[in-house]
């Protein structure tokens, strides 16, 4: 085979359907320009306080976005698991990150610089499309979020937390059966891993998870996403 016969690699950017609706000069920006980069668990990927150069993608592993005060409180605004991008807020305003962004496990991640995110913006319709999707649907999520934190119990919590990972606009990568750990679950929710574990143990009596070694099977999302609501 020569080397005009090779078919060029596969952008990374490929296992996302964002990348696929654009016109293909558009691909060739984003891909020419993206970087894959590795992050071990517990790794800064986007420091609160610094300019906001990149748009974040995770291809694979699980993210979130915190915030910690000088005196070791925190408060995690979301979990970002493969297939999921966040940051696009601070981007566009082109300001200084207001969290942290923090690999929870080893992760790979596809850091879109600032200068291509926005000219994608202004030149893709489909990519400013998809843009003000997430934008929205993230909104949503953060709200929900904070109403959780506040008013709900800490086993609903966890099940809130975990639904919060099939959103199917945000997150379309999910898999029933999710390798997350009780310790994972801890820093998304910020309780403890014991705690975790003895919700974990009644949503599985619920019926809504199966749970094995540093894994859970969601067997009823729907209920799972109802779980606790009730409190409200």
């Amino acid at each position: 085979m020569t080397a005009s016969d090779r078919s060029p690699p596969a952008s990374p950017l490929a296992g996302h359907a964002w990348f696929h609706a654009l016109a293909p000069e558009h691909q060739a920006l984003a891909a020419r320009a993206t970087v894959l980069q590795e992050f071990a668990a517990g790794a800064l990927i986007a420091r609160r306080g610094e300019p906001s150069r990149d748009w974040i993608g995770v291809d694979s592993g699980l993210i979130k976005l915190a915030v910690y005060t000088p005196d070791g409180r925190g408060c995690t605004f979301s979990g970002v698991p493969a297939g999921g991008w966040c940051g696009e807020g601070s981007v566009i305003k082109r300001e200084l990150r207001r969290y942290d962004v923090i690999a929870i496990r080893d992760s790979r991640v596809l850091l879109v610089p600032e200068p291509v995110f926005n000219t994608l913006l202004a030149q893709s319709l489909p990519f400013s499309s998809f843009v003000v999707t997430q934008l929205n649907e993230r909104m949503g999520q953060f709200i929900a979020t904070v109403q959780n934190d506040r008013l709900l119990s800490a086993d609903a919590r966890v099940a809130q937390a975990i639904a919060q990972l099939f959103h199917p606009s945000l997150y379309p990568r999910t898999s029933p059966v999710l390798e997350l750990s009780q310790e994972e679950i801890g820093l998304l929710t910020g309780l403890s891993r014991q705690r975790v574990n003895q919700a974990l143990r009644r949503l599985a009596d619920e019926g809504l998870v199966h749970l094995a070694y540093q894994t859970i099977r969601v067997t009823d999302l729907p209920r799972l996403r109802h779980f606790g609501l009730s409190e409200l």
